[in-house]
């Protein structure tokens, strides 16, 4: 008896003890992914790389996915209107948090680091009525992201930004969307910041890089949004963007959809007359396969920093051709020299697209 005693009092222990551990190890909060700011400085590759015919919808660019995503902190409040389950995001917050932030550098670096196209998530706080970058948990205010982009247009002519709006929420609407009874808020932050002083709504069949830049002396940008307002200023989501999302943890899943994307845009199925996006992002899977999978992998950039490797060494002219955004998390990793290679691949794709532009 006291021997099965001791037992139980031991196998309790070390019950206790794995609990523990795995409480703490779903509360790290570290990101295990390297901050790349450094490197080249592609401030001004638009201007440099594009002749002025090039249709806008064929340039081929990075993309930055969740873009506003690196002020986020681990005391970041979660955000009720934009998840499924505020209250284990809560509990589990160093592994929420930790796949959730989606880039490292802030937006001053992704903009020299030469991503142009940004995936934006904002979200409105019910209580102050401030709008967030959000991607699970609030990080940065919105107003200050704006202002930085306002100043990169301001210092760089001839680039162009899609900012893509991807998703925009408010707790206090019924469907937890933004719509009519806070637009105007949005609305006003966008134009108090100065961006929509640079925001143009071509029709996207037909504008060209020269048209929207005035022959690279003036930067532009274009602002797609699930709610427009009617604002003149702002393109319509639904009919301007193409960018399915896999849904998956599998590098080679990714991969298979984006050959078949290509597929379908080279048979016509798939509009060439707007942004196409790659979706080149992996995606934590809510099954035990799929947890083990982001532990093993501990968080979202440190995840990405092996897959864009991988992506650097299969990106192609076809998917360049059919999908010109290149979206990924942790943008600027230098992981196997990843953004160095798809920046080249992007500038040389870019540079061919130029010289048959000019020839037309």
């Amino acid at each position: 008896m006291h021997i099965f005693k001791r037992t139980l009092k031991f196998l309790f222990l070390l019950f206790l003890a794995l609990l523990l551990l795995a409480a703490a190890f779903l509360g790290l909060p570290f990101l295990a992914a390297g901050n790349t700011t450094g490197g080249a400085d592609y401030s001004a590759w638009m201007r440099e790389t594009l002749s002025g015919p090039e249709r806008l919808v064929d340039i081929a660019m990075p993309g930055a996915h969740d873009a506003l995503t690196s002020g986020m902190r681990l005391s970041s409040p979660v955000d009720a209107a934009s998840v499924a389950s505020p209250f284990q995001l809560g509990i589990c917050k160093g592994l929420g948090y930790r796949q959730s932030k989606a880039q490292i550098a802030d937006l001053p670096a992704l903009l020299a680091g030469g991503v142009r196209y940004f995936d934006i998530r904002a979200t409105r706080d019910a209580a102050t009525g401030v709008f967030y970058a959000v991607h699970n948990y609030y990080s940065a205010p919105l107003a200050d992201e704006l202002a930085a982009f306002a100043a990169f247009l301001a210092a760089h002519p001839g680039e162009v930004l899609v900012l893509d709006f991807q998703h925009c929420y408010d707790s206090t609407s019924p469907d937890a969307r933004l719509g009519p009874a806070h637009f105007g808020e949005l609305y006003a932050l966008l134009q108090q910041s100065g961006v929509l002083g640079y925001a143009q709504a071509p029709d996207l069949a037909a504008a060209t890089y020269g048209q929207v830049t005035a022959g690279g002396s003036r930067a532009a940008c274009l602002v797609l949004m699930k709610y427009t307002g009617g604002c003149k200023e702002l393109l319509n989501y639904a009919s301007s963007i193409h960018s399915p999302w896999f849904n998956t943890d599998s590098p080679e899943a990714v991969f298979a959809g984006l050959d078949g994307v290509a597929l379908q845009v080279q048979s016509g199925q798939v509009s060439r007359d707007v942004f196409r996006v790659q979706q080149a992002v992996l995606t934590m899977q809510a099954s035990p396969s799929g947890i083990l999978n982001a532990l093993g992998s501990w968080s979202l950039p440190h995840r990405a920093q092996g897959f864009n490797a991988k992506l650097a060494d299969v990106q192609n002219s076809t998917w360049l051709a059919a999908m010109p955004i290149v979206m990924t998390d942790h943008s600027l990793s230098t992981a196997g020299d990843a953004h160095a290679r798809l920046m080249a691949a992007i500038l040389q794709f870019d540079q061919a697209l130029a010289g048959s532009a000019a020839h037309t």
